[in-house]
């Protein structure tokens, strides 16, 4: 009898300890866990079961914000953005090989270029965010300077066209144009995750609530409504990152930032910089 109760609190345990779970997986396991539950929860175990439901749509929701500014989700406008100063450049570049004996052609488009594109296009080189800034900054010239009805005299109006198209699609891409698109916290991802394990961990408490260790099946009964737990539990030490999950999913404990650290720029890294291409 004691061997059977020890087997059994060792059983309660393992699914009433706190797991740590890929955020991918999250939702994944929360309707898993609602397809083998028991017709006769309890009102609380029902209550701690939709619970897991919630935190695992609140982590795909914060996934779900990220891959709204993920460099796949950007390069698209970033790269129509490219795509419309190099051109303008392009033809401003050849039309500047126009006789003079042909007319002023050439003479306008090398003063055009000059004055737009002195260091011509390495501005397309920036990531997404520094790209729209200094679109804005070029756009906001031709119009104040009044160059944009020369650029339309000897380029075609579709080529400037093309520009300030490129250019509202990519505001909207990065969140400062229509409808505002709001990156995640650093350690939301973390945090949902966290939550989401805890809520599970919960509920795995609940159904064990005034469970009978001597009866095999009662314990049975509670492995099978948990079952789905095993596969999808995160093995390894604190602080390692799962098989390529976000980096969010590390280590909760963090060391704190040290103000008088000299600073560091921000790297290429999603995380940090979520408009690299």
């Amino acid at each position: 009898m004691l061997d059977q109760i020890q087997n059994a609190a060792a059983v309660l345990a393992q699914y009433t300890a706190t797991a740590r779970f890929n955020s991918r997986h999250c939702s994944f396991l929360a309707r898993q866990l609602q397809a083998v539950a028991p017709a006769d929860l309890t009102a609380e175990q029902r209550e701690a079961l939709a619970l897991v439901l919630t935190r695992g749509n609140d982590v795909d929701e914060v996934r779900k914000a990220r891959q709204r500014l993920a460099p796949p989700a950007l390069r698209a406008p970033r790269n129509a953005m490219v795509t419309a100063w190099s051109s303008l450049s392009g033809v401003l570049s050849a039309l500047t090989n126009v006789p003079a004996k042909v007319g002023t052609t050439g003479e306008e488009a090398a003063k055009l270029s000059n004055v737009l594109f002195p260091e011509g296009v390495v501005f397309t080189t920036y990531d997404a965010g520094a790209l729209w800034a200094a679109s804005r900054v070029l756009l906001e010239r031709i119009d104040e300077e009044g160059l944009r009805a020369r650029l339309d005299a000897i380029v075609h109006p579709s080529v400037m066209q093309a520009a300030e198209r490129a250019f509202e699609e990519l505001g909207a891409a990065v969140g400062v144009a229509g409808a505002p698109t709001k990156l995640p916290a650093k350690r939301a991802l973390l945090e949902a995750t966290t939550r989401f394990s805890l809520a599970v961990a919960a509920y795995a408490r609940a159904l064990a609530l005034k469970i009978d260790e001597t009866d095999p099946d009662a314990i049975a009964r509670f492995r099978d409504t948990l079952t789905p737990i095993d596969p999808l539990r995160v093995t390894g030490r604190a602080g390692t990152v799962d098989e390529g999950d976000d980096e969010d999913d590390s280590d909760p404990a963090a060391p704190t930032e040290d103000p008088n650290a000299p600073y560091v720029p921000a790297s290429d890294d999603p995380i940090d910089n979520p408009f690299i291409r």
